[in-house]
């Protein structure tokens, strides 16, 4: 394109179709620049040099088209026109001129400019002026929303083009996007809401309170989501793991119980705030322990608090905890929290072997449901749950299991045996043969386990479509989902 145009200075650029992205004097001025004229009409005593083509041309336009290419005259499509036009303009010139002008006829043309590469794109987004209307409340609003959706909407797998006009698609976008300019763009637009039901109030609601949750977020972004101090806005930045301890702490001195919950989901929570929520509500703690990452700082901490033991056995389910950790919470011997770790994946084998040690069979449904447990110890338990008669009293439990005295009796575990056949019949590391033997009983409740484990075998799966309700659970298994999804060749 540069040598064509170099070589052709002094000639004619004529333009055949609409062209909707420029106007008469804007080409005009750009040839000029280059050298060169421009021109809409053709008339056989110019120079024509180059003809650019739209994608919409009359009949007789079309026609002439086809005469000049006879003629050995070069064409190029409008697009192509575009890209140059772009590559041989000055960004920041072009911006600093909209700002003092605030010419937006011409900034809606440059916007519907697919050649702009997004960066160009996204500060010339933040110069549109949407006249106190919604995103899609008038032709010209609607038209700059359609064209922000084109570039960033990027789902993962099967694109509906439909979606590009859904008012939802701009949410999903603001929920997904991993880039930091693109949230700054959507902070920009008007605060476009979705209705949600009354179960729901504690969902985001429009795209400010999207943006807040979003840890993409460039850290002007959350300035500006702060200033408005708005409790919505605030509650779900809380959860943010990119906003920083002081920020944290901002939002921990408005006191409000709802802020502080989600604080304590926040994964980036500094220690200052960590150590305030725990002095807080139960509920708060819980989160706390089940959600944070713990060291030994903290666990020191924690333990100073003298918790009741049913309260500090929620560590138990935090999935984060270290094998450090791990090892002096086992030092504790409470048998809540022991029952809790039991099925946590954060436990590696060792710990595995310890809590069997100490509890035996008692223990057996919680190691079930733990990916890590060694397979011959699975086997073992599936054989105990396959003894006729067995496990069906408290007196059967205390002759088969290993109980020591200081159990309480609240805490022995029956040893139910279709507990353990369930919890091995969801648990992915689960040796393959008694999968497949627990799907060859063809029981309807036990498959509704077995269709959520990616482990089960796709023969056994697609078995399981032909029951209706176990749909939405097969929908959910990767492997499944996987199988058809090959299928359809996507």
């Amino acid at each position: 394109m540069k040598k064509l145009f170099e070589k052709n200075r002094g000639k004619t650029v004529l333009f055949l179709g609409r062209v909707p992205n420029f106007t008469d004097i804007e080409l005009q001025n750009f040839l000029e620049e280059q050298g060169m004229s421009y021109t809409n009409r053709y008339n056989p005593s110019d120079d024509i040099a180059l003809i650019v083509l739209s994608s919409m041309l009359t009949p007789i336009e079309e026609e002439l088209s086809y005469e000049l290419y006879d003629m050995g005259i070069a064409d190029i499509s409008l697009s192509q026109f575009e890209e140059y036009f772009v590559q041989n303009i000055k960004p920041n010139s072009l911006i600093m001129s909209l700002k003092l002008s605030n010419n937006q006829d011409r900034l809606k043309r440059f916007l519907k400019n697919e050649a702009f590469s997004d960066e160009i794109y996204l500060k010339l987004f933040k110069l549109y002026d949407w006249n106190s209307q919604g995103l899609y409340d008038n032709d010209d609003n609607r038209d700059i929303t359609i064209s922000f959706v084109k570039r960033f909407y990027k789902p993962d797998g099967f694109r509906d083009p439909a979606m590009i006009y859904a008012p939802t698609t701009v949410m999903n976008i603001a929920q997904e996007t991993d880039t930091p300019e693109v949230l700054d763009a959507i902070l920009s637009m008007p605060n476009h809401e979705i209705k949600v039901s009354r179960k729901e109030q504690q969902r985001p609601k429009n795209l400010r309170e999207i943006v807040a949750l979003n840890e993409a977020i460039s850290t002007d972004s959350i300035k500006r989501l702060m200033s408005f101090n708005n409790p919505q806005i605030d509650y779900f930045l809380s959860a943010n793991s990119n906003i920083t301890p002081t920020q944290q702490e901002i939002l921990f001195q408005k006191n409000n119980k709802d802020i502080k919950l989600m604080l304590s989901h926040n994964q980036n929570l500094s220690d200052n705030i960590f150590e305030k929520l725990l002095d807080d509500s139960e509920d708060i703690i819980k989160t706390l322990l089940t959600f944070q990452k713990i060291d030994a700082k903290r666990l020191d901490n924690i333990l100073s608090k003298s918790f009741d033991p049913k309260l500090l056995s929620f560590i138990g389910d935090n999935q984060t905890l270290k094998t450090d950790i791990i090892d002096k919470l086992l030092e504790l011997q409470n048998i809540k929290l022991d029952f809790k770790l039991a099925s946590n994946r954060a436990i590696k084998q060792e710990h595995i072997s310890k809590l069997y040690d100490r509890y035996g069979n008692a223990i057996a449904i919680n190691l079930c449901k733990n990916i890590n447990i060694p397979k011959n110890m699975a086997t073992d338990f599936y054989k105990l749950a396959l003894l006729e008669n067995s496990l069906k009293s408290e007196t059967s439990v205390l002759k088969t299991a290993r109980l020591k005295p200081s159990i309480p009796n609240f805490e022995k575990t029956l040893l139910k045996k279709d507990k353990i056949i369930e919890a091995l019949a969801t648990n992915i590391s689960t040796p393959s043969w008694i999968l497949n033997e627990l799907c060859q009983r063809d029981n309807r409740e036990l498959n509704r386990f077995l269709a959520s484990n990616p482990s089960v075998d796709i023969y056994y799966l697609q078995q399981f479509q032909l029951d209706s309700s176990l749909i939405t659970i097969l929908a959910n298994n990767p492997t499944y989902a996987k199988k058809i999804l090959n299928n359809l060749g996507i």
